[in-house]
């Protein structure tokens, strides 16, 4: 097997040439060429993006004829009207790429070379230059934007809620809360006769008013780990990620609400609560919650949200046949997500669970800042180790809380 290497294919004007015995036309052709030369010095990285995006312009054109032109291809991004703001997917890496080329920021920071940088090792230039604009009141750093892609995004791929739909809302103003305002009942509209009154129905907007809490994980490894290994960015990025995305599912789902630990869903007054049916969970389940939630007039479910020990037990229900139970069609569209975010020790007998099911679309996760991360020198210094205090403020809001319903006393399939 043969490995190729790709190579950048020129494109446009490269040089122009004149055959001529006429000095002055020679001495015009070699000003064009050194100006085009010039340009491009100057201009090297903006025609890298302009390339960047006519490649991405095309791949999406091709894509779209491959599969019968459709247009919803290019609509991956596009949210319904009833989903709460914020970023998804590639959004966040759009968001943090806007965010780093106004800062200036160096372009090949990695999360190996920033950790260096606090912990007062060798690191590059733009490492330095951010460390200088980047620390708080309390000692500090906050995560460069160039960084902040590849955590939220492996942040997204661990958990379920974010997985399922929930968005990410970054808040840099100052103050402890934000207020914005969402769905509590949909008006009612009557028909009237001329110069008839008009009905009146409950109030239709409510305010909601987050307040981000403190969430932060110590992180701790050998200054020699730190200071020579090569992947050191991956294995931190995973460890944070893992970490924050767990407890950003069990809190936005079962989250207490006494401070300082922010409300989950379960705990939400408008969120709708139904009993399993039977001894154990099934399918009917999910289409009772299914039908709940359209009674309540709320979008359709796309994804449900379960403890492991429920994935696997539904996954592993049999007929009278001993053979695998199909999934009834109408829930084929719906996600089965599994997070250890969900417990399984509820109930009087401390073996119940609970299933989320809806369109996480309407969840938000209000962030107040940047990851920031402290160093711990002393505390680690005995074993030669450095620790790294990881730190962001987080809420939970549900902008349509109709659209979210929790099957209660979930006993598992397996049970």
């Amino acid at each position: 097997m043969h490995s190729f290497t790709q190579k950048p294919i020129p494109r446009g004007i490269q040089s122009v040439r004149a055959e001529t015995p006429n000095p002055e036309i020679k001495a015009l052709v070699e000003g064009v060429n050194k100006a085009f030369a010039e340009f491009k010095e100057h201009h090297q990285a903006e025609l890298a993006e302009i390339r960047s995006a006519v490649d991405d312009h095309s791949i999406l054109m091709a894509s779209q004829q491959m599969n019968g032109n459709s247009a919803a291809a290019a609509r991956t991004e596009q949210q319904p009207i009833y989903a709460a703001p914020g970023m998804r997917s590639t959004e966040i890496s759009a968001h943090y790429k806007r965010a780093s080329k106004a800062a200036d920021e160096d372009s090949g920071i990695t999360m190996g070379d920033f950790m260096r940088g606090v912990a007062g090792m060798k690191t590059t230039d733009g490492v330095k230059a951010s460390l200088a604009v980047g620390t708080d009141t309390a000692g500090g750093f906050s995560v460069p934007n160039i960084v902040m892609p590849s955590i939220l995004g492996a942040l997204v791929d661990q958990s379920a809620l974010l997985s399922a739909g929930a968005s990410i809302y970054p808040v840099d103003e100052g103050g402890k809360s934000f207020t914005t305002a969402g769905i509590d009942t949909l008006p009612v509209p009557a028909w009237r006769n001329e110069l008839g009154a008009i009905s009146e129905t409950d109030p239709t907007l409510r305010s909601i008013v987050s307040v981000p809490r403190s969430l932060a994980c110590i992180v701790r490894f050998s200054r020699e780990l730190l200071a020579d290994s090569t992947d050191i960015s991956r294995a931190v990025t995973q460890a944070i990620s893992q970490a924050f995305a767990l407890e950003l599912d069990r809190v936005g789902l079962v989250g207490s609400g006494v401070a300082p630990e922010p409300l989950g869903l379960h705990g939400m007054d408008a969120v709708t609560k139904i009993q399993q049916i039977g001894a154990t969970f099934a399918y009917a389940d999910m289409l009772a919650a299914y039908q709940a939630q359209l009674e309540h007039k709320a979008p359709a479910p796309t994804a449900a949200i379960m403890s492991p020990r429920t994935r696997i037990g539904l996954a592993g229900m049999v007929d009278t046949t001993g053979q695998p139970l199909n999934v009834p069609p109408i829930l084929t569209d719906v996600r089965q997500l599994a997070t250890n975010g969900v417990p399984n020790n509820l109930g009087t007998g401390t073996n119940k669970s609970l299933v989320f099911i809806g369109n996480f679309s309407t969840v938000q996760y209000v962030m107040r800042e940047r990851l920031n991360l402290g160093v711990l020198r002393e505390a680690y210094a005995k074993t030669g180790e450095i620790g790294f205090l990881c730190h962001a403020r987080v809420d939970v809001v549900a902008y349509y809380p109709q659209a979210i319903t929790v099957i209660e006393g979930v006993a598992s399939p397996a049970a």
